[in-house]
């Protein structure tokens, strides 16, 4: 099942060569604080959920 708010590879190299010539950012950055294209395996990340809610104070 994928996420279609996640671009296909091919839409994502589309947008990586646009955002290159225009020296717009991806809202990614590498290890060493550069701008950086989509990543690859994106498509396959999933959100991080904790196991429980944190408690509240009774």
């Amino acid at each position: 099942m994928s996420d279609p708010t996640i671009p296909t590879p091919a839409e994502r190299a589309a947008l990586n060569a646009a955002l290159l010539a225009t020296g717009t950012e991806t809202g990614f950055w590498d290890d060493t604080g550069r701008p950086a294209p989509w990543p690859d395996d994106i498509d396959e990340w999933h959100p991080q959920q904790s196991s429980h809610p944190p408690r509240t104070p009774a």
